[in-house]
């Protein structure tokens, strides 16, 4: 395990952090962080509560993710991803109860960067410009890049941390713009159809 860059953040990924969380959720983070890498009673304890923060709703792609998480330190690539998912469906269903006409039925087929675009003048301008910065910064670059630079990772856990968290306070900012994405956020919604 290389701890010192598990503690290390990116400026971009950080800046991203400081417009979306509070101050003490930053505090909360960074302590998670070095939680998970100072030794394995720490990292269990780091895992159950970031856990317990992301949640068991909606069950996929959370179920996933609370699975990944147990793989922190040193596997990061698919937490990062798995929570960019959980945005990535949460976008999916307020653009298909939102969106413009004619592009709402495929909205469920539809990139998160896509349907961003869909929900210009629905969302306001400041989340959507959040949403895409966090997808261009995180999520594309979760699901599809392998280059890692100078790195020995994608992602260092500290980032995996951040994502986590952010994902949560931008559900937060969304839910209130659409009744189909509370019920995917409560677990109601089951292959794209409301629970009868």
């Amino acid at each position: 395990m290389n701890k010192y860059f598990n503690l290390t953040i990116s400026s971009e990924i950080f800046e991203l952090a400081k417009r979306v969380l509070s101050e003490e959720d930053i505090v909360a983070a960074n302590k998670l962080s070095e939680y998970f890498v100072q030794n394995e009673h720490m990292r269990l304890h780091a895992i159950e509560e970031l856990r317990e923060y992301i949640g068991v709703r909606p069950k996929r792609p959370v179920y996933y993710l609370n699975f990944e998480i147990c793989r922190l330190p040193e596997e990061t690539r698919d937490v990062v991803r798995y929570a960019g998912d959980f945005i990535d469906q949460l976008i999916k269903h307020c653009a298909h109860e939102r969106g413009k006409y004619i592009f709402r039925f495929n909205a469920y087929r539809s990139s998160l960067g896509l349907n961003l675009k869909k929900l210009k003048g629905i969302l306001p301008d400041s989340l959507i410009g959040i949403l895409k910065e966090f997808n261009d910064l995180i999520y594309v670059k979760a699901k599809h890049s392998w280059e890692v630079g100078d790195r020995p990772h994608l992602f260092s856990c500290k980032e995996a941390v951040f994502a986590c968290f952010v994902i949560k306070k931008i559900a937060i900012q969304v839910e209130p713009f659409s009744i189909e994405g509370r019920w995917y956020l409560e677990n109601k919604m089951y292959n794209y159809h409301a629970e009868k």
